[in-house]
């Protein structure tokens, strides 16, 4: 018996601060990148995107950089990020987000039916 979830990532958008000191390796780092998501394709994760990897590396295991860390280290993290982890940073990202069903404010009412 296999369970489909749908969540909703990012789209297919780069959510990575282009500051990161790690951005520098991405171009290099994105053939593990593509081997990972079609690792979570594997277990049912189809939306998820080589940005949505990236971007959960950058925000969650490496959110403190190391000034002098090696491309080797890199790819290590990311060949051992399960999805599981993954997972769990979406389910805490998503709590954290503002509650939908909160009725708004009436400046945001405005922000929404303006043209």
């Amino acid at each position: 018996m296999r369970i489909q979830l749908r969540i909703i990532f990012t789209g297919g958008k780069v959510m990575t601060k282009k500051n990161h000191p790690y951005q520098r390796y991405y171009v290099k780092v994105r053939p593990f990148l593509k081997s990972k998501r079609e690792e979570f394709q594997m277990v049912g994760l189809n939306a998820v995107t080589e940005e949505d990897i990236w971007a959960t590396l950058t925000k969650n295991k490496w959110k403190r950089p190391q000034e002098n860390i090696h491309l080797h280290e890199l790819v290590a993290d990311i060949v051992t990020f399960s999805s599981n982890q993954f997972m769990t940073f979406q389910m805490v990202e998503a709590y954290k987000s503002p509650n939908l069903f909160e009725p708004l404010s009436e400046e945001e009412l405005k922000e929404l039916l303006k043209e």
